[in-house]
């Protein structure tokens, strides 16, 4: 009888550990509702400007909850607006980058690149 009694003990505990280890190792497939960023284009209307031209810069992203940070390498190069378009101008002469850096509250980040050059 008591071995009878250590078989089933052993048995239950088996069980319980196999149910226990299936409903802790559950993998979630529930969506935050964030997901990576693509950064598909940043595109610049006209790429060639004269001094105190404008031009829209335009970044096309794919991703939820977005925040777009734009910045240019030159201090002589403006840029007016916010969010996924701007526009921007230039001040003097010179070749210029403008950065477009798009995040979301999940942190992911993606970058890209456009220039803008000066003409007479």
């Amino acid at each position: 009888m008591k071995r009878s009694l250590s078989i089933l003990a052993i048995t239950t505990v088996f069980i319980l550990v196999g149910v226990l280890a299936t409903v802790g190792c559950k993998k979630d497939t529930a969506s935050s509702g964030t997901g990576d960023i693509e950064f598909v284009s940043l595109v610049v209307e006209k790429d060639n400007l004269a001094i105190t031209e404008l031009t829209k810069v335009t970044a096309t992203v794919k991703g939820s909850n977005l925040t777009y940070n734009w910045k240019c390498d030159n201090e002589l190069g403006v840029i007016e607006g916010a969010g996924a378009e701007v526009m921007f101008t230039i001040c003097h002469g010179g070749k210029f980058k403008i950065t477009c850096e798009v995040s979301d509250n999940a942190n992911h980040k993606a970058t890209k690149d456009a220039y803008v050059t000066y003409v007479e």
